[in-house]
C-alpha cells in the first residue's frame, strides 16, 4: 500500500521520464499528487442520444458503437485522418479525428465507447469532431468511465503532462486516499459540519455528483483558510510570550517635536501614534502594521518613535526597499532628529554616512549584513514590508544581544482589504491613517485611449510652463520583442522629441546607484521638468512640485500598483493630474481602468484588485505564492472568521499541536511570518 510520503516512482505507469517532469512541477510524493487539485470540472454526466445532437458549439457526450472506421493520409496535406460511423438505438453520426495515428491500432469496430466532443455541421450534415473516447467495458464487464460520462476534473497542464495523464495517475491512488488519516480534529469537523479528508479528496478529484463536489470544496477550502490561521495565530501567541524592552511614552518630548513641524498632525495620525505608543510601553514586543494611503504622513510618526527610542538609549533601524528611498528618508529625517541630539546613519550597498554608534540607522538590506552591528537595537521599522523575505527579517531581529525581541513596526501604503487583514496580517495589530493632510486636493484622473494621448501632453505642457514637474511611467526598461508595452528608453526619446524645450531625465533599475542619485537629485531640485521612469519610483518618492503622472502600458499594472504610482503626485496643495493609457484596448481593460480613474479610495481599489486578480496584484506574485488558494474565497470574510475561530480553539487546547502532528506538518510558518520577522 502506498503512503502519502511514497515516491511517485512507486505508482504504476510513472517511469523516470514522467517522474522527472512531475518533479519539475514540484510533484514528488503521493501527497503532492493528491493535492494537485483540478482547476475546473466539466459535467459530462448527461448522455445525449445521437438523434438529439446539435451543432451548438457545446460539448456533448454519447454512448455509441463504432460500426465502421478507416484511417488514411490525405494526399495533399499528408494529414492522418481517422473516420468512422457511430450508432446508438436512436441513429448514427459520422466521426472524425485528425493526426491521431495511434487510433488506427486502438480502435475496434463494433466496440461501444463513451465519446465527448463538439458537433459541427458540414455540407453532408452533422459530424462529431475529434472527440475523446474510452470503452464502456473492460474484459466484457461494465467499467466506470474516467474521461467521459461523469463529472471530470480538468488539471493544470505543463511539460506534456496532460489532464488525461493526471486523471489516470490519481485514479490509481483511490485506495491510498481511502486510507488517509484525517489531520483535522473530530470536534472541529463536527462543529463546522465538514466531511472527512478521504471523502473530500476523492470527491474533489472524482465527484459522483455536483453535491459531493461542493462538499469536497467546502472541506478543502476550509482547510486552506485554517492552515493560514493556525500559522498567523501561532506567531501572535508566540510574540505574546516573548519579552521586549519597553519604550516609555514621553509626552513633553513629543510636544517639542510637533512644535518643530510646519503643520499639525491629522486626527488619524494622532490616533495611530497613540496606539503604537501604548504598544511600545508594554513589556511585550510590538508587532504592528501602520497602514496609510500614499501621502498620509507615516514618515513623521516614524521619526517621532525613533527619537523616543534614542532618548532612552535604544537603537532603531528603518529598512526600506530601495537605495533611492533610503537616501530620501535619511536626508528628510536626519535634520529633524539632529535638533534633538539624535545621531542618524545611512547604510546602503553604495552609501555609508553617519557614525557606527548612531542611534538611528536607515538603509536597505545592507542593514542585515554580517558586518553591521547594533549595541542596543530595540525598534525595527520596515517600509513596504511585503518586499522583504523571511530570512532578511530574521537576520535583523537576531542582531539583539540581550535575548529580547525588538519591537517591530511595518509600514505600508498598500491598502489592506479586510479579508487580507484577517489572513495575511492576522498576527499583526493594525493602525490606519485614513486621510491625507487637509490641504491636499483630489487627484484628477483620466483613462485615455492611445489616440487621445494629446490630452495628457497638453496638460503636461501647461504644468511645466507653470513651473511644475511631470512623471512618465512605463512598464519596461527597454523594448521587448515579446511584449507590445512601451519601454522607458524608447519613451525617454519620444518625450524629448515631443517636449524639445523641456529637460527630461531617465530612471530605471539598471542604472548604478550614483546615476540614480544624480537623476533624483536633479528632479528634486527642479533641474529636470520631466522624469521618465519604470516602477522604481513606485514606493515613497516625495516630490511635492510634481503635478502630473502619465502611466503608459497601464493595463500591465494592478489597480493597487496604479494607485501607488498615482500617489507620487498630489503631495502638496497643488492640483494634480493622473493619466492612464493602455497599450491594448479590450473591454475588460477599458472597464478596469475606468474604475481606477473614478475611484480615489485605495481600500476600494485593493478590494477590486483582490476580486479580479488575487493577492498577487496587491503583494506581487513572488511574495504571495504561498497564499495561492485553490478553493477558498479570498473575499469571504465570514468563512475566514470561521477558520480563525477554529484555529484559536485548536491552539487553546494545544498550542504546540503535539496532539495533532499531521496538522502541524501542514502549516507553513516560514511563509506566513514573512511580514512579521
Amino acid at each position: 500500500m502506498l503512503s502519502p510520503t511514497s515516491s511517485l516512482t512507486k505508482i504504476p505507469g510513472i517511469g523516470p521520464a514522467i517522474a522527472q517532469k512531475l518533479g519539475f512541477l514540484g510533484l514528488e510524493t503521493v501527497s503532492d499528487l493528491l493535492y494537485h487539485l483540478p482547476r475546473a470540472w466539466e459535467d459530462l454526466t448527461h448522455l445525449t442520444p445521437i438523434a438529439e445532437l446539435q451543432a451548438d458549439g457545446s460539448k456533448s457526450t454519447v454512448r455509441a458503437h463504432l460500426t465502421t472506421f478507416s484511417a488514411f493520409r490525405t494526399p495533399r496535406r499528408r494529414m492522418m485522418l481517422t473516420q468512422g460511423i457511430l450508432s446508438d438505438e436512436t441513429g448514427s453520426i459520422p466521426v472524425v479525428w485528425f493526426n491521431q495515428p495511434y487510433l488506427k491500432t486502438t480502435l475496434k469496430k463494433g466496440t461501444e465507447y463513451y465519446l465527448t466532443g463538439k458537433v459541427e455541421r458540414n455540407a453532408k450534415g452533422l459530424i462529431l469532431m475529434s472527440p475523446s473516447l474510452e470503452p464502456t467495458q473492460t474484459a466484457g464487464e461494465e467499467r466506470t468511465p474516467l474521461h467521459s460520462g461523469r463529472i471530470v476534473p480538468v488539471y493544470p497542464e505543463s511539460l506534456g503532462i496532460t489532464t488525461k495523464i493526471f486523471r489516470r495517475l490519481i485514479k490509481t491512488l483511490l485506495p491510498t486516499i481511502r486510507q488517509l488519516p484525517d489531520y483535522l480534529p473530530t470536534i472541529i469537523r463536527q462543529q463546522y459540519q465538514l466531511t472527512d479528508l478521504s471523502i473530500a479528496l476523492e470527491g474533489i478529484h472524482f465527484p459522483a455528483n455536483l453535491e459531493i463536489l461542493q462538499i469536497a470544496k467546502d472541506r478543502l477550502g476550509f482547510d486552506e483558510l485554517l492552515l493560514t490561521q493556525l500559522a498567523v495565530q501561532s506567531v501572535k501567541r508566540f510574540l505574546k510570550q516573548a519579552s521586549a524592552e519597553p519604550i516609555a511614552t514621553d509626552i513633553e518630548l513629543i510636544k517639542q517635536i510637533l512644535a518643530k513641524l510646519p503643520y499639525q498632525l491629522t486626527n488619524g495620525q494622532k490616533r495611530a501614534l497613540w496606539e503604537i505608543l501604548q504598544d511600545l510601553a508594554d513589556g511585550k514586543p510590538t508587532n504592528r502594521l501602520l497602514q496609510g494611503d500614499v501621502g498620509s504622513g507615516k514618515t513623521i510618526l516614524v521619526a517621532i518613535l525613533m527619537t523616543l527610542a534614542a532618548k532612552q538609549n535604544f537603537q532603531s533601524a528603518l529598512m526600506v526597499p530601495t537605495e533611492v528611498l533610503a537616501r530620501q528618508h535619511y536626508f528628510s529625517i536626519a535634520p529633524l532628529l539632529k535638533e534633538f541630539g539624535v545621531n542618524c546613519a545611512l547604510r546602503t550597498q553604495a552609501y555609508q554616512a553617519g557614525p557606527d554608534n548612531a542611534s538611528v540607522f536607515i538603509g536597505t538590506h545592507a542593514l542585515i549584513q554580517t558586518s553591521m552591528h547594533f549595541n542596543n537595537l530595540n525598534l525595527v521599522i520596515v517600509d513596504e514590508q511585503h518586499r522583504f523575505g523571511v530570512k532578511q527579517r530574521e537576520a535583523l531581529k537576531n542582531k539583539m544581544n540581550n535575548g529580547t525581541t525588538p519591537h517591530f513596526i511595518s509600514l505600508t501604503a498598500t491598502p489592506i482589504p479586510r479579508s487580507l487583514a484577517l489572513t495575511v496580517f492576522g498576527d499583526l495589530d493594525i493602525s490606519v491613517i485614513p486621510h491625507k493632510p487637509l490641504n491636499r486636493k483630489p487627484i484628477i484622473t483620466q483613462a485615455l485611449e492611445s489616440n487621445h494621448r494629446q490630452v495628457a501632453y497638453k496638460r503636461m505642457l501647461n504644468e511645466i510652463e507653470n513651473g511644475h514637474q511631470v512623471f512618465v511611467i512605463t512598464p519596461l526598461i527597454e523594448i521587448s520583442t515579446k511584449l507590445s508595452a512601451k519601454s522607458a528608453e524608447a519613451e525617454y526619446k519620444n518625450i524629448q522629441r515631443i517636449f524639445p524645450h523641456a529637460k527630461v531625465g531617465l530612471l530605471h533599475g539598471r542604472l548604478t546607484s550614483d546615476q540614480k542619485t544624480d537623476v533624483m537629485t536633479d528632479f528634486k531640485t527642479g533641474k529636470l521638468n520631466i522624469l521618465v521612469a519604470t516602477t522604481v519610483i513606485e514606493v515613497g518618492i516625495d516630490i511635492p512640485n510634481a503635478t502630473v503622472m502619465l502611466i503608459e502600458g497601464a493595463e500591465r499594472f494592478g489597480m493597487s500598483q496604479l494607485h501607488q504610482l498615482r500617489g507620487r503626485v498630489g503631495r502638496s496643495e497643488l492640483q494634480s493630474y493622473c493619466f492612464v493609457i493602455p497599450t491594448d484596448h479590450t473591454p475588460e481593460i477599458t472597464e478596469r481602468l475606468g474604475l481606477f480613474a473614478k475611484t480615489l479610495d485605495g481600500f476600494k481599489l485593493a478590494e477590486l484588485d483582490l476580486q479580479l486578480r488575487g493577492p498577487g496584484a496587491i503583494f506581487g506574485h513572488a511574495q504571495s505564492g504561498f497564499l495561492n488558494y485553490r478553493l477558498a474565497n479570498w473575499t469571504d470574510t465570514r468563512a475566514i472568521k470561521r477558520a480563525q475561530d477554529a484555529a484559536n480553539a485548536i491552539l487553546d487546547e494545544d498550542i504546540t499541536l503535539e496532539k495533532y502532528p499531521e496538522l502541524a506538518k501542514r502549516i507553513n510558518l516560514e511563509a506566513i511570518t514573512a511580514h512579521s520577522e
